[in-house]
């Protein structure tokens, strides 16, 4: 038995193995000591892989936003863009649903900031 058999979709050396990965983008940011052990204490206690539980946390938690004017300019901006979009449209159906959520976004910022 002089030869060994390799699998064809091995990956050789030096070769990187190709990333048929959905979530191919990586976010970061900082926090102390003491926030990264709450936060790690939630991820804990929530059950869920701690990729999961940031992506929940930051889609489907309510945020509290303080009107300023650094917020309005950003929103202002972001309109701009999205009335851009909502005018080269010739259907509802060409809406891009990165332009949808922002609008719902800004929508539901807006509608807090006034209810007060």
């Amino acid at each position: 038995m002089s030869r060994i058999f390799k699998c064809s979709t091995l990956v050789k050396a030096g070769e990187k193995k190709p990333k048929n990965r959905k979530r191919n983008v990586i976010v970061n940011f900082r926090v102390s000591a003491e926030e990264k052990a709450l936060i790690d204490n939630r991820i804990e206690l929530s059950g869920l892989p701690k990729s999961e539980f940031f992506i929940n946390s930051c889609l489907h938690q309510q945020i509290t936003v303080l009107g300023n004017i650094k917020t309005f300019d950003a929103i202002k901006k972001r309109i701009e863009q999205i009335d851009e979009h909502l005018c080269g449209l010739q259907s509802a159906d060409e809406v891009d649903w990165e332009i949808a959520e922002s609008l719902r976004t800004i929508l539901e910022i807006l509608d807090n900031i006034y209810k007060e």
